[in-house]
């Protein structure tokens, strides 16, 4: 009993710092948007920076507390963590203008307003992003309840008190891989932000209960009705356009490849005829001018006997 009062007063002392660290940081927040000069801005950005880091350390001790059994009412906690996290979600906004200044390249950049469309899918990111987290932090804190209750049975030879937790737990692990996909297909735009929209009150409500501990409210709801309105196994298993293929050849038939042969054969013949063509005609133009150049060196021949007769001059009769 004395360590459950002293975890108590703990727990208040660390909610009025909340209280309180959420009050400064809504008064520097001011500050920053109303500041006169550059310097007294990035001033107050620093301490914005420092009060948030705070709020997150109090958001740690905060989770923490409410995976304790030992803990009953755990809607001050709850409350607490939401709360430090929508300053979080301010902090971010307010860090991404500190860094894209109004006269940098990226701020003449983004000088235009956000397409609409990606505002909502963004929308959507975020709050896939939040209840990832809520689901992860049910998960831990079945989990203990699961470790207490194999203490316990260790004990007691039949106990299957645990299996109550168990199902629990693969009932936010449905809801993770669920949400999983519903981000896959708004970020490939299969799925918009109004296709989304039906289901965000009904998951924001059982994780409402979950976190409550309302386990009888919880067990009433059916999981997969939450997400038939976008059909995602149809939408995961529509087939994608596949660009069009050459269709394969044929294969060439028992005569094609016989009359082939045949080509082949007849083509092969005719290459052999042409070269022998060519080399003979190559034969030709080199022997004949070698012959007429060795006429030309070649001494003339001696002539015959008839032939010096016959160019002989004729004999004159001498006078008497």
């Amino acid at each position: 009993m004395a360590a459950n009062r002293k975890l108590q007063s703990e727990i208040d002392r660390t909610l009025k710092k909340v209280q309180e660290g959420v009050e400064i940081f809504d008064e520097i927040w001011e500050k920053v948007y109303s500041a006169q000069n550059q310097n007294q801005k990035e001033k107050f950005e620093s301490e914005l920076k420092s009060q948030i880091k705070k709020l997150q350390r109090y958001r740690d001790d905060i989770k923490t507390w409410i995976t304790n059994s030992d803990i009953k009412d755990k809607r001050p906690l709850t409350d607490a963590r939401k709360l430090i996290e929508t300053e979080m979600e301010r902090f971010k906004v307010c860090e991404k203008e500190f860094k894209t200044k109004a006269f940098s390249k990226e701020g003449l950049a983004t000088a235009p307003k956000e397409d609409p469309k990606e505002k909502e899918r963004n929308k959507i990111r975020k709050w896939i992003a939040e209840k990832l987290e809520q689901l992860s932090s049910q998960i831990d804190a079945y989990e203990v309840e699961i470790e207490q209750c194999a203490a316990q049975s260790k004990k007691k030879k039949k106990d299957n008190s645990s299996s109550r937790w168990e199902e629990l737990v693969e009932r936010c692990r449905f809801h993770e891989r669920q949400l999983e996909i519903v981000l896959r297909l708004i970020d490939n735009e299969t799925l918009s932000g109004e296709d989304v929209e039906p289901i965000m009150e009904q998951l924001d409500y059982l994780l409402e209960q979950m976190v409550d501990g309302n386990l009888e409210e919880v067990e009433s709801i059916d999981d997969e009705s939450i997400y038939e309105e976008l059909g995602l196994e149809e939408l995961q298993a529509a087939p994608k356009e596949e660009e069009p293929h050459d269709p394969p050849p044929d294969k060439p038939s028992k005569e094609d490849k016989k009359k082939g042969k045949h080509d082949e054969k007849d083509e092969e013949k005719e290459r052999k005829s042409t070269r022998k063509d060519k080399a003979s005609a190559v034969v030709d133009t080199v022997m004949l001018p070698s012959i007429n150049a060795a006429a030309m060196k070649a001494p003339p021949p001696k002539p015959t006997k008839d032939a010096a007769k016959a160019t002989a001059k004729p004999h004159r009769p001498s006078r008497r």
